[in-house]
């Protein structure tokens, strides 16, 4: 058995996972900016009284 290639193959797989989390964690953070700015600019224009 060859653990040098064994330690990269685990080695790039842990990595590859850290990586795909921290681009999930990044998408869902961008996205709760964009929707409480969305938000707040709902909240600055009331609705017109009826």
């Amino acid at each position: 058995m060859d653990w040098g290639l064994i330690a990269r193959i685990a080695g790039g797989g842990f990595g590859v996972t850290i990586l795909v989390l921290v681009i999930l964690s990044l998408a869902a953070w961008i996205v709760g900016l964009i929707i409480q700015k969305t938000g707040a600019k709902a909240k600055e224009t009331p609705a017109k009284d009826k």
